[in-house]
C-alpha cells in the first residue's frame, strides 16, 4: 500500500503540531483504515483519506486496512520532516543608492 503526503499546512510555533492530510490508494476488501503515527493509532475512516495532527518533529507514519477478518500489516513507513526553523539574523546587508533624473 502506498502512501502519500497530500497537503501539509504549518500550525501556530507555538502549537508545535502540523495538520496533515495523507492519502494511499484503496486496497480491495478493505473496510476501514487506520493511520498510525509513531507507531499509535491517530485515526480510522473508511476513506482513503485522512487529516491528523502530527507533532512539529520527524515524524513515522503507516497505514493498515481492516475488514471483518482482520488488520493488515502495517504499510511502509513514511517518514514526515519536521517543518524549517524560523529564520534568524534577518537584516538589511547592502543599500545601494539609486537616482533619478529630472527633466528639464
Amino acid at each position: 500500500m502506498r502512501v502519500l503526503l497530500v497537503m501539509l499546512m504549518l500550525a501556530t510555533s507555538a502549537l508545535a503540531e502540523r495538520t496533515v492530510t495523507f492519502a494511499w490508494d484503496a486496497t480491495p476488501d478493505a473496510d476501514s483504515y487506520t493511520l498510525y503515527v509513531n507507531g499509535a493509532p491517530v485515526g480510522t475512516t473508511a476513506a482513503t483519506e485522512i487529516i491528523v495532527q502530527i507533532p512539529d518533529a520527524r515524524t513515522a507514519v503507516n497505514v493498515t486496512a481492516s475488514n471483518i477478518a482482520g488488520e493488515s500489516e502495517k504499510s511502509a513507513t513514511l517518514v514526515v520532516p519536521p517543518a524549517p526553523t524560523i529564520p534568524k539574523g534577518f537584516r538589511i546587508s547592502k543599500i545601494v543608492r539609486t537616482t533619478t533624473a529630472t527633466p528639464k
